[in-house]
């Protein structure tokens, strides 16, 4: 199988750990990925669509060009980037008179699309049948020990008339992959809040999603090795404000935030060292030593 690797704007620029630890998993399950030259940000969902609704389609069109000359489909490993060319492509499919709109503004920069790519995030991609029974044969190193909670976020499931892959209201994927890792899940009451990553105007507010997320996450029975999501904002988001908060109120905030691909290479046999785990301002000590022993 191969894909058209549309990597976005964040992991490669500040992640870059992220992208390593994808492509060495897409290594190991034999999936080829294919650069795409020329493309642009996605345009990132929020505030460019807010702006500018005719701009975000064409620049979003312009990407699924690229790929669409190509000849392959798009894979994304972040959910924003997800959220926005899968919706470009399935309202462009929608209406064609649109579509041909779209095409008058990329026809002045030499490109056209015209709805021959489908857009797949990693997640969609890794829980169709065969390839949970393909993960599942590779495994090396079983998650046996590890108590995982997961973070679905904004992107990656909603809106469903788009997403089209997961329950909106009761996901599952993620749980999914890491259970054939393994790894056990736990079910948490603030599971599906958002981040708050995109409430930057008034930070407290996306403070205090933060804070009431991994408050819970911390006074739940059992102990929660870390918080596994698969949008890099996401991950920026509690990772860095866990701290914060820790400091402003005294709260003993100290679970590791990881991006699933880090734990996919775990699993399937990727050494430690390889990995840069320790790239975050919570460690996970706990966690690499669970791993270890």
């Amino acid at each position: 199988m191969e894909y058209a690797m549309f990597l976005g704007c964040t992991i490669p620029l500040k992640l870059p750990h992220f992208e390593k630890a994808f492509r060495q998993i897409a290594s190991i399950l034999d999936v080829k990925l294919k650069e795409m030259e020329g493309v642009s940000c996605c345009p990132e969902p929020v505030a460019m669509q807010s702006l500018n609704i005719d701009t975000w389609m064409a620049l979003g069109a312009r990407n699924l060009s690229i790929a669409e000359k190509m000849g392959l489909d798009v894979l994304t490993i972040c959910s924003g980037c997800y959220e926005t060319l899968k919706t470009v492509s399935v309202l462009l499919e929608e209406d064609r008179e649109y579509l041909e709109k779209i095409n008058g503004i990329l026809k002045k920069i030499n490109h056209r699309y015209t709805g021959k790519t489908k857009v797949y995030h990693f997640v969609e991609l890794f829980t169709e049948p065969e390839w949970l029974d393909k993960i599942k044969s590779l495994v090396v190193k079983p998650l046996d020990d590890l108590n995982l909670a997961v973070h679905y976020g904004c992107h990656l499931v909603r809106p469903s008339k788009i997403m089209r892959f997961d329950h909106p209201e009761r996901p599952e994927k993620i749980d999914i992959i890491l259970e054939t890792l393994g790894a056990k899940t736990i079910d948490f009451a603030n599971k599906l809040e958002c981040c708050g990553y995109c409430a930057r105007l008034q930070d407290e507010i996306g403070e205090k999603l933060v804070e009431d997320k991994m408050t819970e996450l911390c006074e739940l029975e059992e102990d929660v090795d870390a918080l596994i999501a698969v949008c890099p904002a996401c991950v920026t988001q509690y990772d860095r404000k866990e701290k914060i908060i820790s400091r402003r109120t005294g709260k003993d905030l100290d679970i590791p935030v990881l991006y699933l691909p880090e734990m996919m290479a775990v699993a399937l046999g990727i050494e430690l060292e390889d990995l840069n785990l320790k790239n975050r301002s919570v460690k996970p000590t706990k966690l690499i030593e669970k791993l270890t022993t």
